[in-house]
């Protein structure tokens, strides 16, 4: 819920004017301040002595799965909706999944069941994925009238900069930062097992990415002065209560069920934006996402199913992500989680 939340907040305030540039720095710079002082005293005895080596590899992993994964996802929302956006969020299992076989550090152990499975379930999850992307349908009609929209200009409802292609792009590309930031975590754990204290040390080094990055895109200052306003909100929301607060709530609930239980729970944040997109934004919920959606969320449990057959079976070869929203949606702390 809190998922479906930051896409119908961020959504809102980018159509107002806000800069996803700026609005990466300024979660970042939240997540650290707020993150910071947590990691520094709950982890304060087991936390290994930071090296060279260690950071850099952690900036590389920030810049990969939260400085270009951000700017893409928010610039995906920008241009497209968060109905389509959850919607795409919900491959990133499958999309894992396929990366992983391509890099061969995954079998697809197609003579098992599980594997034909994990195929199949990916295959799905494409297909929805590229239903979403390319045919949009009708609109469906809602059956009252919308009775509250967040306040936007008049010239930014229907269909102002929806490019849906170039959202889709960003998006898809969103994805695939995001997955290899999945695959490759496990192995800067490894180097550095203090879960939280990596998480903070990411934000860190995202904020200063997301820093050079928003001074090149982004030259207007009036961009970067945020007033009491939707904008300012969307910036706290985003940095204390899902870099915090929900990274959390992820880790200790990974840490309880696993990761399969966590990530069966993300197609609610595409079901919760199904309803409250069009009440709040006036979105258009159209046949296309529909039919879409629904393979994708098909797709998705098929993958999950497949992979605790292998958790069962041969044990955890690769962590398995929520998808985020969306999506910074997870989430860092939940995938660290896992392979820690």
């Amino acid at each position: 819920v809190a998922y479906a939340g930051l896409l119908l907040i961020s959504k809102a305030a980018l159509t107002t004017g806000m800069s996803y540039f700026v609005l990466v720095v300024y979660r970042h710079v939240i997540a650290t301040v707020v993150l910071g002082p947590l990691a520094y005293f709950l982890e304060r005895r087991s936390r290994p002595s930071i090296t060279i080596y260690s950071f850099s590899m952690i900036s590389l992993l920030a810049l990969c799965g939260t400085t270009i994964q951000q700017n893409m996802f928010f610039a995906g929302i920008k241009y497209t909706s968060p109905i389509f956006a959850s919607a795409v969020g919900n491959t990133l299992p499958g999309m894992t999944f396929l990366m992983a076989v391509l890099l061969r550090m995954e079998k697809a152990r197609i003579k098992t069941v599980a594997g034909k499975s994990k195929v199949l379930g990916t295959m799905i999850c494409i297909s929805g994925a590229l239903v979403v992307t390319l045919y949009k349908g009708p609109a469906i009609p809602m059956l009252f009238f919308p009775p509250v929209h967040m306040k936007l200009h008049p010239h930014q409802h229907h269909n102002l900069n929806k490019d849906w292609i170039k959202g889709s792009i960003l998006l898809s590309t969103s994805q695939i930062a995001r997955c290899t930031w999945i695959i490759f975590q496990a192995k800067i754990t490894k180097i550095y097992p203090a879960q939280m204290s990596l998480v903070a040390l990411m934000c860190f080094s995202a904020s200063l990415q997301s820093v050079v990055v928003g001074f090149i895109f982004e030259r207007n200052p009036a961009a970067w002065a945020l007033g009491w306003n939707l904008q300012l909100f969307t910036v706290i929301y985003t940095g204390i209560v899902i870099s915090g607060a929900v990274y959390c709530l992820q880790m200790w609930s990974i840490n309880k069920r696993g990761p399969v239980f966590v990530a069966m729970f993300s197609p609610v944040t595409l079901m919760v934006v199904a309803v409250l997109s069009p009440i709040l934004l006036d979105e258009r919920l159209h046949l296309g996402s529909i039919i879409g959606g629904i393979l994708i969320i098909i797709g998705l449990y098929t993958v999950l199913w497949a992979k605790r057959e292998d958790l069962q079976d041969v044990g955890n070869l690769l962590p398995i992500e929520t998808p985020e929203t969306t999506s910074n949606e997870v989430q860092e702390a939940g995938c660290i989680t896992k392979s820690g």
